[in-house]
């Protein structure tokens, strides 16, 4: 009984497997806060820059800065709330 012969190749390179960023929630919070208040401050001064006639800027940009800062003060809220939502849960859940 005769087996044929295999043609086996080498591998030339191996597949490369993504590392996915592990979960920080502090660095998220740490984030998502800086951001925010970032997108504020910038909101506000705008609004000032608006306010004194600075006629680079325009009512547009005002109204744009202050919602982005909205945005963002509200994915930080809810953000929070989610991560509270699961402490709960968490606590909850019996042994």
């Amino acid at each position: 009984m005769s087996v044929a012969p295999v043609n086996i190749r080498p591998i030339e390179s191996a597949p490369t497997i993504e590392k996915k960023p592990e979960a920080n929630l502090g660095a998220s919070f740490t984030k998502a806060l800086d951001e925010a208040h970032a997108l504020d401050q910038d909101a506000t001064q705008k609004a000032d820059a608006f306010a004194a006639n600075d006629q680079g800027v325009g009512i547009h940009e005002v109204m744009i800065a202050t919602e982005k800062a909205n945005i963002a003060l509200r994915y930080a809220t809810t953000l929070k709330n989610k991560a509270l939502e699961a402490y709960q849960q968490l606590m909850q859940t019996n042994v």
